[in-house]
């Protein structure tokens, strides 16, 4: 049985399976969150949640619904298995249609400047609406080679075209990962981080500069006028956050992995990593524990602090944690993917704007 045929018969089993009502408290929360806004318009926006719950969930227990589906279906073969398990890979995109081949519609995205040969599960008769020309908003999931449409899309004319270019400009610019999904779009922004990080080591003299909080909007709009005449372009103005404005100190940090980040109140947190006594103080204690359980925050600083002395960084941390044989050198690693598992979970994106075609004409060059 080719994969077209068996793709139509193990979609409808595994949306079956997550709507049964076993997962009813998680779907709900799900929906919730997705409805938040109103109730859907049309059938393309009411079974989005559903066909996100199907593939990208995290149910309670850390695992996805393929994979519950799986457990629970051990006489699949490996065939059947590998096709489940790739339908977690999920493309969501504005798509324009370029062309059919066969019983497929070739469908480049604007999001990630990728085409995607595409069948449907339902047949060719599900193509009948589109022709070149033609925006369809939805899912794919992979079947092989190609591509298979995972939950009802939205199709567009031809004739609202800037309006979605711009819709894949914002789904770019919010969700670069989606974009760089495309190697060379990957590959220009890396190389465009890593260009930008050479301009702030010229212009700071490191990669790594402490300022007062109330200094960093001006020193940063100042940095960034030099490298946009360093690298062409107009400046961008600068976006502080205000609780970093308004921090004692601030560090920013162009990691080359990273890229740059703001951390407030660095002088107290490299103040701690010199003296490790200070972190049995509530102030002290409050600041590391922020740095280190923060999942949102890179785990650089405390890995910079902790390079410029690994012993004392042993200290802070076995005072931190009770415990009195903690060695940084052979449990640091551990530590911050034990609370930052985010930021290890693969190669660390680039954090430049992905410079696709949709965003260059949304930004306006």
């Amino acid at each position: 049985m080719d994969l077209l045929a068996r793709a139509r018969e193990l979609k409808p089993e595994l949306v079956h399976y997550a709507t049964s009502g076993r997962f009813g408290r998680e779907l709900s929360a799900v929906l919730g969150r997705f409805y938040a806004g109103g109730q859907p318009q049309d059938e393309a926006n009411a079974f989005l949640p559903v066909d996100y719950f199907v593939h990208q969930h995290r149910l309670s227990g850390g695992e996805t619904v393929v994979e519950r589906f799986l457990e629970e279906r051990p006489g699949l073969d490996e065939t059947d298995r590998a096709l489940l398990l790739s339908w977690q890979e999920v493309v969501e995109g504005v798509f324009e249609v370029t062309g059919f081949d066969g019983p497929a519609v070739r469908l480049f995205n604007h999001v990630d400047e990728l085409t995607y040969r595409t069948l449907s599960n339902l047949g060719e008769e599900a193509f009948a609406p589109l022709e070149p020309g033609v925006f369809v908003v939805g899912r794919l999931i992979p079947l092989g080679h190609d591509w298979l449409i995972s939950a009802t899309p939205a199709v567009h004319p031809a004739g609202v075209r800037e309006t979605l270019i711009a819709t894949a400009a914002h789904v770019a610019l919010e969700n670069p990962a989606a974009a760089f999904r495309n190697p060379g779009l990957l590959a220009a922004a890396r190389h465009a981080q890593a260009e930008q990080r050479r301009c702030f080591i010229a212009y700071f003299g490191a990669d790594l500069v402490v300022l007062q909080g109330d200094e960093v909007a001006d020193e940063l709009g100042a940095y960034l006028g030099y490298q946009a005449g360093q690298l062409g372009g107009d400046p961008a103005e600068p976006e502080v956050p205000a609780h970093v404005s308004a921090a004692g100190t601030v560090a920013l940090i162009f990691d080359e992995a990273e890229g740059l980040g703001y951390y407030a109140d660095f002088g107290r947190l490299a103040e701690i990593f010199e003296r490790p006594d200070l972190v049995i103080r509530r102030e002290g204690r409050d600041l590391v524990t922020a740095y280190l359980k923060g999942e949102a925050v890179s785990p650089v600083p405390l890995v910079r602090l902790a390079e410029r002395d690994h012993a004392k960084a042993s200290a802070v941390f076995a005072r931190l944690l009770g415990r009195s044989g903690f060695q940084w050198e052979r449990s640091g690693q551990a530590l911050l993917r034990t609370h930052k598992p985010g930021h290890f979970a693969g190669p660390r994106l680039p954090t430049v704007v992905p410079r696709t075609r949709a965003v260059a004409a949304h930004l306006g060059g």
